[in-house]
């Protein structure tokens, strides 16, 4: 476990946050949300809650690793007042009780909070006892999306059933298999995030990657694109991801005629999915003709 980066979010000193009554309680996030009170962003990311955490000390923390699948010890640094980095990640603390913590996510670019991008973000996180034996339920009870939830989503997903256009990630990302033996698909996936490549695990659903090879087809080709998958399970071409410099224009509608010949005749397709329910989305496919 490596010290924590020395240096301040900010210049002016005020009194620090103490975890001191809480060290030693077993804590788990049951919500995360934007500050209008809905966990998804309108572009379908989900904020979903998954800190388990105990403070063992004003500067250590066991907290669950989803990538490790096991808990960790990380540091905490009280920068300022009720500002904290805790296990490389910038909060602010609005409510620290032995039942109960509330946190604001800062999103700290060069020593200053930036916000304004993202979004106000917050987290709920409940002691292990309160839910237990408070409130006589369980963690994943509580963590499961409220209807206001469900709402939000409904609506978009009508309006992505009359526009496709519309379209928003599904949290249960598109299923494509293949028809025909001459075509094979492989599906990309993010095994760990990279903050320095800007990659998450989100993106295995925020921008699911297809490999798609055409054996026998009319041409060799070689396309990068973005297609939609609409609420009924059709393709649609969007947008060539390629460069291209020379003959754009025929070259967009070679791609999309893949789309229409290709891509809808050959693959059997199952439309992306949140909340359970069916809705047009984005997808990413990269597909490679060869002439045999």
């Amino acid at each position: 476990m490596d010290p924590p980066p020395k240096g301040s979010v900010m210049d002016k000193v005020r009194p620090k946050v103490s975890f001191k009554k809480i060290h030693n309680i077993a804590y788990t996030e049951v919500r995360r949300e934007y500050e209008n009170g809905i966990g998804f962003h309108p572009e379908g990311y989900h904020l979903e809650p998954e800190w388990q955490i105990t403070f063992l000390s004003e500067d250590t923390v066991r907290i669950y690793s989803i990538v490790k699948q096991r808990f960790i010890k990380q540091w905490v640094t009280v920068d300022h007042d009720s500002v904290a980095n805790i296990a490389h990640s910038w909060i602010r603390v609005l409510k620290i009780t032995p039942d109960s913590l509330k946190f604001q996510v800062l999103y700290v670019v060069n020593q200053k909070v930036d916000n304004e991008s993202k979004g106000q973000i917050f987290m709920t996180l409940y002691s292990n006892n309160y839910i237990k034996n408070v409130l006589h339920t369980t963690a994943a009870e509580l963590q499961k999306p409220p209807r206001r939830d469900s709402i939000y989503i409904a609506q978009k997903v009508k309006l992505a059933a009359t526009d496709y256009h519309k379209a928003f990630a599904a949290t249960e990302p598109v299923i494509l298999e293949s028809r025909v033996p001459q075509l094979t698909i492989t599906k990309e996936r993010v095994k760990e995030s990279d903050e320095l490549a800007d990659v998450t695990l989100a993106d295995n659903y925020l921008s699911p990657t297809f490999n798609i090879t055409i054996h026998k087809s009319y041409a060799d080709f070689d396309y990068y694109m973005q297609v939609i998958v609409d609420n009924e399970g059709k393709l649609h071409f969007i947008k060539s991801l390629n460069n291209m410099y020379d003959g754009a224009e025929s070259r967009l509608k070679v791609m999309k005629g893949i789309v229409d010949g290709y891509l809808t005749y050959y693959i059997k397709t199952t439309p992306g999915k949140t909340l359970g329910m069916p809705h047009a989305s984005y997808i990413l496919v990269r597909v490679k003709g060869i002439k045999d």
